[in-house]
């Protein structure tokens, strides 16, 4: 009875308890990368940049929980750009307790304008005046750009600091002994672990701040991927943006998060002038099968530079592509052929043509076209062309000894060995080699070192049986199109073979015609007879980004368009910004950062020449509507009404196709409790707002002023009956 009474007494007192996080606990967080510099001076990036947002804090800061940029240090009045003044916090404070001053702001900046170690600031910084007195700073501008705030994210250092810091410590690295530090932690110590390779930063929590639930961090940084893979099992925290965990480790929860950070590709409208040519192309290019290629789990489709949901793909005009190419002086074989006839030649000529090369003019069928497999065994159903809705097949083929190699496509099957007698190839989806439409493939056989084509198969495959039945009468129609194509080829090569005297066609210039004859029926060509063919950069950089152009090459491949692709790097930038004649489309990814609303920089008039508007776009419309935007703080619901002009117009132009934006993996030991997830992030450094919620220890406040005996009868009494 004790028991029983101290257990419902038990219960009654913690009935309604409120869990609260208990602050305490220490997490590991592992990086891959070499020491950080921890110099908040210089221009931040990657893991310096995030743990350099652990140890300072700046004027400006990027709120999550309300999605807005907020202050931070000071309060500022931003209404003009021009004049900018902004008052110190008071609780804003050094972690030795006493006051960040205005004096400490003041020489921050002009630490970095005198001695231009940081250049993108110093460049911002040219032209501002900096006053200050007392608790209040003033910027003074002479020109009005959104951009200029960025100087406002600048970690602040306290004046002591900045009088004891030699040259290296400005260009290079900041000492990691005990320093004055503004936020959440202070560098307690440094080591470094031979036996494993690994260097670690102990982070203790400032006494004067008291936001995160965890009082200690220690950053273990490996040098490398494999050093970190040997020891992978006792982490707590990774950012794994270039999944090298994946899921490997069941005890970390995943938190996928994405950036203003997304590929685009670019027409030059100075070399492709006829925007229902640039449609055309923006429209081959399926967003959808190219995520799904990448792999739809680590990659989001973006519609448009603002990253909503309005979407700037647009209908094709011109539904015929062979009449958009004629327009630009293009056409295929068949056309320099027919040009070449002479129009003497009647239909009775024709006709009789057709007779003495036996051409057919009946009506044709599927029938007509189909052959057995000449090597497939199973399944025994497939024939050269297939109709399917199943999206599984194994074919399973006989080989010989004689076969050394063995390629599907372009693809060589990795597990065949010369000796054996069958070989397998499965069709399926998810491997990315069997696509809704046409699908077709290419058995060679390598023999002696010789690659033979063995065999031709194809799968029109849609998941929908409908659908299916429409795109079989269809796809059934062109390869009797194709067929006439074929009969009237052989209509010209008789009459080519006939005597000169006899036969109109003997009139023919031999020459161009032998020339036509060695063309490709499909590919488009000048005057000149020189083949169509658009020169794609890309930005090699991501192995993606790569996948993503060669995704690009093939789709354009089926509008019968060569494209050369051509890798650049970062330092070769500049370079094809001075010489925007010698592409027709970039391929790359752009940052936004925290004023994602800025394009400003890709889109504008005056940034064609050697800015980065990579299309050449030049509208008078669109950069007032651009200027707008770049030049005032504008209430939300203006921004939006901006942005979608804008998009309307980038809609008409078609000079832009934005792709997808990579999905950030940020691995958590589930062991750590948190409720708070954040889907999109301005930049990586902010993943700190998952951990600054976390907590490993929570424990219960009781409510006393709510519990009394009389209470406690009435707990019971309703446990009772209800």
């Amino acid at each position: 009875m004790f028991t029983s009474f101290f257990h419902l007494t038990y219960i009654y007192l913690y009935d309604d308890a409120k869990t609260v996080p208990v602050k305490w606990g220490t997490i590991s967080e592992w990086l891959i990368w070499n020491f950080p510099s921890l110099n908040p001076i210089k221009n931040l990036s990657w893991n310096n940049q995030y743990i350099i947002s652990l140890l300072y804090r700046s004027l400006l800061k990027y709120d999550l929980k309300e999605n807005k940029i907020i202050w931070d240090i000071a309060n500022c009045d931003i209404s003009s750009l021009l004049n900018i003044e902004c008052y110190i916090n008071e609780d804003a404070k050094w972690s030795n307790g006493e006051k960040i001053t205005a004096l400490d702001i003041f020489s921050t900046y002009e630490l970095i304008k005198s001695t231009n170690s940081n250049i993108i600031l110093s460049s911002l910084l040219e032209e501002t005046k900096i006053e200050y007195k007392d608790n209040i700073i003033i910027f003074k501008n002479n020109k009005k750009d959104i951009n200029f705030l960025n100087v406002f994210f600048q970690p602040i250092l306290s004046e002591e600091t900045i009088n004891s810091l030699s040259k290296e410590n400005i260009f290079w690295n900041f000492p990691t002994t005990w320093w004055i530090y503004s936020w959440e932690f202070i560098i307690w110590s440094v080591s470094s672990d031979l036996t494993i390779w690994v260097s670690k930063i102990v982070l203790d929590k400032n006494p004067h701040y008291n936001n995160w639930n965890i009082s200690r961090v220690i950053l273990n940084i490996f040098p490398d991927v494999n050093t970190f893979l040997k020891n992978k099992q006792s982490v707590n925290i990774f950012n794994d943006d270039t999944n090298i965990v994946w899921t490997s480790i069941p005890r970390l929860a995943s938190y996928k998060y994405t950036l203003p950070q997304y590929v685009w590709l670019f027409i030059n409208q100075n070399k492709i002038t006829d925007i229902n040519f640039r449609n055309f192309i923006f429209n081959k290019i399926n967003s959808n099968n190219l995520v799904d290629l990448l792999w739809k789990d680590n990659f989001s489709i973006v519609n448009n530079p603002y990253i909503t949901e309005t979407n700037i793909e647009k209908e094709t005009q011109v539904k015929n592509f062979e009449s958009i190419m004629k327009s630009l002086w293009y056409k295929k074989k068949s056309k320099f052929i027919e040009d070449l006839i002479p129009k003497e030649q009647t239909n009775t000529e024709i006709k009789e043509n057709n007779e003495e090369i036996n051409v057919g003019t009946e009506e044709k069928t599927i029938d007509d076209f189909q052959k057995d497999s000449i090597t497939i065994v199973k399944p025994s159903y497939v024939e050269k062309y297939n109709f399917i809705t199943k999206e599984d097949i194994l074919l399973e083929w006989n080989s010989n000894k004689d076969v050394q190699e063995i390629f599907i496509n372009e693809y060589k099957l990795e597990n065949y060995k010369s000796w054996d007698e069958k070989f397998y190839y499965r069709l399926k989806e998810s491997l990315n080699n069997l696509k809704e439409w046409k699908n077709n493939y290419k058995i060679y056989f390598v023999v002696n070192w010789e690659k033979i084509l063995k065999e031709e198969i194809n799968f029109l495959y849609y998941k929908d049986k409908e659908k299916l039945k429409t795109e079989e009468t269809k796809f059934i129609e062109e390869l009797i199109n194709e067929e006439k194509k074929q009969e009237e080829k052989k209509i010209i090569e008789a009459n080519n073979n006939t005597d000169k005297k006899e036969n109109p066609l003997a009139l023919v210039n031999q020459e161009e015609l032998n020339k036509v004859n060695k063309l490709d029926e499909n590919i488009y060509y000048d005057k000149d007879l020189n083949p169509f063919t658009l020169r794609l950069y890309y930005l090699n950089t991501e192995r993606n980004l790569e996948q993503t152009a060669y995704f690009i090459k093939n789709s354009l491949k089926e509008l019968w368009i060569e494209t050369e692709i051509i890798p650049f790097d970062l330092n070769t930038v500049s370079k094809i910004l001075s010489s925007k004649d010698d592409y027709d489309m970039i391929l790359t990814w752009v940052n936004l950062w925290f004023f994602d609303y800025n394009i400003f920089p890709y889109f504008h008039s005056s940034q064609s020449k050697n800015g980065y508007n990579f299309s050449n776009i030049k509208k008078t419309s669109l950069d007032l509507l651009l200027e707008e935007l770049k030049s005032n703080i504008l209430s939300e619901e203006k921004t939006k009404e901006i942005q979608d002009k804008i998009l309307e117009i980038l809609k008409d132009e078609q000079v832009i196709k934005t792709l997808y934006t990579p999905k950030i993996n940020l691995l958590v030991d589930k062991n750590l409790k948190n409720d708070l997830k954040y889907e999109k992030l301005p930049i990586k450094q902010l993943r700190s707002y998952v951990l600054s919620s976390s907590y490993i220890k929570e424990e219960k406040i009781i409510n006393f002023e709510n519990k009394s005996i009389f209470g406690f009868t009435k707990f019971i009494f309703k446990k009772l009956y209800g």
